[in-house]
């Protein structure tokens, strides 16, 4: 794993920095002597040839000076995106079942994964990594590390544990101020130099840390992004652990009763092992809810694993409704949905505040008396509901269980509800875990700039939506667009106005486009619009309309206080009868785009073939 992750290169580490910085003074340098030499000719020369040339020279070095320094600056914003982008998809790596295993190997795997990480990320060999094991922190380190570093463990009531726990959140930590305490109790942090500290933290624990020392003192915010979902997912793995270590546990008790404790009855043997079958029957309940990857693949596991457990006749889940002030029922198990697709409870009604104020189990008919005349209890106790179970969601929003009778028509036991308090926690936990992922997703595809989706999204789309055409035998608009004399914008105005204009145009394209049109930042002043089932006549309608909402809307300049009014220019073209391919796609929309800069800007024209002819031009 080790190495593999290091022949990627994920991030390069300047070993050469003092090479570099040679490289750049010679580089200035000699610039710089060619540059005074011309003054001179230019300005001091009585010789007239000499004079225009050093007054030729002069111009040529400037421009060559000033566009060597964009290609510069772009070539490194492009390997910046470049070095994001795997690093994103080395976090979704985390994801692999191989980690969630208890055994040694898998600890071994992740530790190592997560020391190239830390190691790349803080720029440094000099680190250490300690995870959770049981009541004790074991210490990981690299191979070619001291041997007495590998055995060392730490105890939860340890001087640097307990200094770490009371840390309020995840984040580098530095150790300076605590140094001098600590190593009275731990000799090795003053021989290793270890200056800082990443605490991974969650609800409950301490879940693993790793002390470090480091050169690179600055972390930047997609950094730190990085270290907050690399620590999520982290934590997501020692709960899974945690989760299964109990239920082995619970398993391992069943069969290692005292043997005073057994009968050699066979009935007693036999209800033995039922019981040991539910242990783990119940273990891959919550491994199937768990590793849910959706919230309606969550909920219908949850439902469906509800009725199994329980031996329910029928399960349903009333949900909160998306900025709504009621509960809907939303999923169900062994009733026909339709009869309660109706069915909700709205937050003033007294129930509401009973079911909020208090997670427990809830016998429906001993809520009779109190709440005489309530339509929703009356209703689900003439359907055969029984029980009712609140349950804690994200946000601090409710949600309903319901379950209705026994399919062995007797009364649920103690142990029932125990199996609903655990399942609803494990729910619980995967809906956290879910909104995490989509944090992770809006991170990797969203653009930070323009609130669009970023290039990467782009690619992924189009693919998709040209697969769909073809499968269905569809058409598909793809078009470019972009802010014409941009470039002469940001030099007069500077490049903070120059980002408002991008958020902005964002703003506004997404107001003028349909709900199935998908928009993205190309890059730059670039923008794109996917047009799923569109042919050419409604493609140019819809740009034309668009083109011209860009030119009358007022753009505001915060920093200057004043309004400006911009055009674009587009171009499109359509599948598949300009292209088949994502390839060509772009390239007949961008051929199109290039002629309608060619030919006066401020207009809209569509591909038309490898010559990209100036046809269907729509006329200001």
């Amino acid at each position: 794993m080790s190495e593999k992750l290091r022949g990627n290169k994920l991030f390069t580490i300047s070993q050469k920095g003092e090479s570099n910085s040679v490289r750049k003074t010679l580089f200035w340098g000699f610039w710089g002597l060619i540059y005074v030499i011309l003054l001179l000719l230019a300005f001091f020369s009585s010789d007239p040839y000499l004079k225009f040339s050093g007054l030729g020279g002069l111009l040529a070095v400037s421009l060559y000076l000033v566009f060597f320094r964009a290609l510069l600056l772009e070539n490194n914003l492009k390997k910046l995106k470049k070095e994001n982008l795997k690093w994103y998809t080395l976090l979704e790596g985390l994801e692999e079942e191989r980690f969630y295993s208890d055994s040694g190997k898998a600890k071994g795997n992740l530790a190592f994964f997560l020391l190239d990480f830390f190691s790349q990320l803080f720029q440094t060999k000099n680190l250490l990594l300690f995870l959770k094991d049981g009541e004790s922190y074991r210490l990981f380190d690299f191979p070619d590390k001291k041997k007495g570093f590998k055995k060392r463990v730490l105890k939860t009531d340890d001087p640097l544990i307990l200094f770490l726990k009371k840390q309020s959140e995840t984040e580098v930590i530095d150790l300076q101020v605590e140094k001098e305490k600590l190593t009275q109790s731990h000799a090795w942090l003053k021989e290793k130099a270890f200056e800082s500290a990443f605490p991974i933290i969650s609800e409950e624990d301490l879940v693993a840390f790793v002390l470090f020392s480091s050169e690179k003192f600055e972390i930047s915010e997609e950094e730190k992004k990085l270290l907050f979902l690399m620590s999520r997912r982290i934590i997501r793995i020692e709960q899974f652990r945690e989760l299964k270590r109990k239920f082995q546990q619970r398993k391992q008790e069943s069969v290692d009763k005292p043997a005073q404790e057994r009968t050699p009855d066979v009935l007693d043997q036999t209800e033995e092992k039922r019981r040991i079958f539910d242990l783990y029957s119940l273990f891959q309940a919550a491994n199937q809810i768990y590793l849910s990857s959706d919230q309606n693949r969550l909920f219908f596991n949850f439902a469906q694993n509800l009725q199994k457990q329980l031996n329910t006749k029928s399960v349903l889940l009333l949900l909160p409704e998306p900025g709504g002030k009621q509960l809907k029922a939303k999923y169900s198990k062994g009733i026909d949905f339709l009869q309660f697709s109706e069915l909700s409870l709205e937050e003033d009604d007294p129930l509401y505040e009973k079911f909020k104020e208090k997670e427990s189990v809830f016998q429906l008919y001993q809520l009779l008396e109190e709440y005489q005349g309530n339509e929703f209890l009356a209703r689900l106790i003439s359907q055969g509901f029984q029980i009712c179970f609140p349950l804690s969601l994200p946000d601090d929003k409710l949600g309903l269980v319901l379950i209705g009778g026994s399919t062995e028509g007797i009364r649920y036991s103690q142990e029932v509800f125990l199996i609903l308090n655990f399942l609803s926690n494990v729910l619980n936990v995967s809906l956290k875990n879910i909104t995490q992922y989509k944090k992770l997703e809006e991170f990797s595809y969203t653009d930070s700039l323009s609130g669009l989706y970023n290039h990467r999204y782009f690619i992924k789309r189009l693919s998709e939506e040209i697969f769909r055409a073809k499968r269905y035998q569809r058409k598909l608009a793809f078009v470019i667009f972009d802010i014409d004399e941009f470039k002469i914008y940001n030099d007069s105005f500077g490049h903070q106005s120059g980002d408002q204009i991008i958020r902005q145009l964002g703003e506004l394209t997404l107001k003028v486009v349909r709900s199935i049109d998908i928009v993205c930042r190309y890059g730059g002043d670039e923008f794109c619009i996917i047009m799923p089932e569109t042919d050419q006549e409604e493609c140019l309608k819809f740009i034309e309309r668009l083109r011209k909402s860009i030119q009358h809307h007022p753009f505001v300049d915060e920093f200057l206080q004043m309004e400006h009014h911009l055009t674009v220019s587009a171009g499109a073209a359509i599948y598949p009868q300009h292209a088949r391919t994502v390839e060509k796609l772009i390239y007949g929309a961008d051929m199109a785009l290039l002629n309608a800069k060619n030919s006066g800007k401020n207009k809209t024209l569509v591909y038309s073939g490898e010559e990209a002819s100036l046809k269907n031009t729509v006329q200001l």
